[in-house]
């Protein structure tokens, strides 16, 4: 009887545990990415990454002539 009691809190104690982690973010697709062809527009997807590469790119750029020596 007592096994029967201890695998029953077993489970519950296993089930509410499991269902407790995050949520996983759901996958969208902003409307301004899609064009009226049904193609998508790659640049609007990484847009964060494509920036942050030519903000990186000017600042080596500015620091080519910097007149270390």
């Amino acid at each position: 009887m007592q096994f029967l009691v201890l695998m029953v809190i077993l489970m519950i104690v296993s089930c509410s545990v499991s269902g407790c982690k995050k949520e996983r973010e759901k996958n969208r697709v902003d409307l301004d990415q899609i064009e009226a062809d049904d193609s998508n527009d790659y640049r609007y997807i990484f847009r964060d990454i494509i920036r942050e590469q030519e903000r990186q790119k000017k600042k080596n750029q500015k620091n080519d002539f910097s007149g270390s020596k």
